[in-house]
């Protein structure tokens, strides 16, 4: 009597080798949103933090809708929303922007950066409010700049309670860039949606997808809290 595998290891190893080559996107999504959110996040931070006029109110507003909306909410709201904005400012300026040469990938970095940004926001200023105020003032008090102060006392202790923190957040901002196929960014899930089409090995496909997924986590949470 022949038996029949209930797992085809023919379309795990096909489908292994033919989404490899979108992992560098997954990755490179990745660090962009990443990057530009740690610089959002920053300004945002240090905006509430001063309570700057007008910029701590527009960075209190930011915060609250990016973390309050799902991830794939917000992008649809950057993917439809930005040619809209682009029109609306010809309209104001007679300066065409030609949004339709946009590569769609950079509209998911747009759309991942204000959801990471967000959430880094807060980490950067728990990590700042972490740090007695009593620590600044004795430094200031023997005789620091607020700059000194900053480098040597804050910024030390503030990155030991915020590493663990962004480290989560990093790889959050991975796992959420799996939502980006709505938008036709070919990803490493995307990928393995369009390589099961031809023969609905779902089950195998995904199998792939979570021990890359699982392995990219793992590296990327060993090189964060090295």
């Amino acid at each position: 009597m022949e038996s029949t595998s209930i797992i085809s290891f023919q379309y795990i190893s096909g489908t292994f080798w033919y989404v490899l080559g979108y992992v560098k996107v997954t990755l490179w999504l990745t660090f962009a949103s990443v990057g530009f959110g740690i610089l959002l996040g920053l300004i945002s931070s240090v905006a509430q933090l001063n309570r700057i006029p007008v910029l701590s109110q527009l960075a209190d507003v930011f915060v609250i809708v990016c973390r309050s909306l799902p991830n794939m909410v917000l992008l649809y709201l950057v993917y439809y929303g930005l040619p809209i904005l682009f029109l609306a400012l010809e309209d104001q300026t007679g300066v065409h922007v030609p949004y339709e040469k946009v590569p769609v990938s950079l509209v998911a970095v747009v759309g991942l950066t204000l959801h990471t940004g967000a959430y880094l926001s807060e980490i950067f200023r728990a990590a700042n409010q972490s740090v007695p105020k009593g620590q600044v003032e004795a430094a200031l008090a023997i005789g620091m700049t607020w700059a000194q102060a900053s480098r040597r006392v804050v910024l030390p202790q503030a990155a030991v309670f915020a590493l663990p923190l962004f480290a989560n957040q990093f790889l959050n901002t991975m796992k959420s860039t799996s939502i980006v196929f709505v938008i036709t960014v070919v990803e490493l899930l995307g990928s393995a949606k369009l390589y099961v089409e031809d023969n609905s090995a779902y089950f195998e496909a995904y199998i792939v997808v979570a021990l890359i997924y699982w392995s990219l986590g793992i590296v990327l949470n060993l090189s964060l809290n090295d």
